[in-house]
């Protein structure tokens, strides 16, 4: 009982990071434009991130049950692990991959320990994780030079528009982001209905209390975004999150949204484009999994 709860509070605290760490990715191009009031905002973020982790959270439980972790004790090693690793990404203003981070330590918690590791798993992921940046940078270069190629017929009418889209895909963002990454946490704790409640009330806090921003500069650093780039990038973004989750296949928002920019920077034929904080990005998608992997290792030790 008493490992249980710490579990739960572990994953409670990791869930309020996740929210507040990922709430500008959601709704940072509404605030930054001042579309929407920083409470709005917040509140759309807690929506989006809730009702995705209570409607789609259990398409994680395939994904969770695979990482095998099979007790209280070593979930909470794993969630444990995860915060050190993602607390540590914070003090360097360097964006982390909470997923893979997460991930890599179950992986290695599962060699330690002697568990079976399934490969066919592991395999799928590092596809994944491999082709979906170069596909997403792809498809927002496309997409964004096809929408932004033709004149606007009536400018006020189109900005009026693009403004109430960009409220529906930040809303959409936040659910991928609460089905997949947040999914993947309440599955790997125990999906019931404690853990929900816990889980909601870390995501209002989170959102509310550790809303830095991390994402939101690195993705203005990469790419100045007006509408129609921030609509592009989210909508791109929010896609693959969705159709990685409906498939079982966890994927991190801080992957697909700056393959997303990055994309969306190309077909502007490099104006105001700075790739440099995009390799910072895509540095963190090789040292997150490896990190965790060497921290899982380590409870053989312990």
């Amino acid at each position: 009982m008493l490992l249980e709860l710490v579990s739960l509070l572990l994953a409670s605290v990791l869930t309020a990071l996740v929210a507040g760490n990922n709430l500008s990715a959601a709704v940072g191009t509404l605030l930054g434009s001042r579309i929407v009031t920083r409470g709005f905002g917040v509140t759309l973020g807690i929506i989006g991130f809730s009702s995705g982790l209570l409607f789609e959270g259990y398409l994680m439980r395939g994904a969770a049950a695979s990482l095998q972790l099979g007790n209280y004790y070593l979930t909470s090693y794993a969630f444990a692990g995860t915060i050190v690793i993602f607390l540590a990404a914070a003090y360097f203003r360097s964006p982390l991959s909470l997923t893979m981070a997460l991930i890599g330590i179950s992986t290695g918690i599962d060699i330690s320990q002697g568990l079976a590791v399934d490969s066919d798993f592991l395999i799928k992921l590092v596809v994944v994780w491999t082709l979906a940046p170069v596909l997403l940078i792809i498809l927002s270069f496309y997409i964004n030079r096809a929408t932004t190629s033709r004149p606007m017929e009536n400018i006020w009418q189109e900005a009026t528009i693009l403004k109430i889209l960009l409220v529906v895909v930040a809303l959409l963002t936040g659910f991928t982001l609460g089905a997949n990454t947040l999914g993947l946490i309440q599955e790997l704790q125990g999906d019931t209905l404690l853990t929900e409640v816990f889980m909601v009330v870390a995501i209002a806090a989170g959102s509310i209390f550790l809303s830095g921003g991390v994402i939101k500069r690195v993705g203005e650093e990469i790419f100045a975004l007006r509408y129609h780039n921030a609509l592009t990038s989210l909508i791109v973004s929010s896609a693959a999150v969705e159709a990685a989750t409906l498939v079982g296949i966890p994927l991190s928002n801080t992957q697909t949204l700056a393959s997303s920019i990055l994309g969306v920077g190309f077909s502007h034929r490099y104006k105001l484009l700075y790739t440099k904080p995009f390799l910072t990005v895509a540095a963190t998608w090789v040292i997150s999994p490896l990190a965790g992997l060497l921290l899982g290792l380590a409870a053989f030790i312990i």
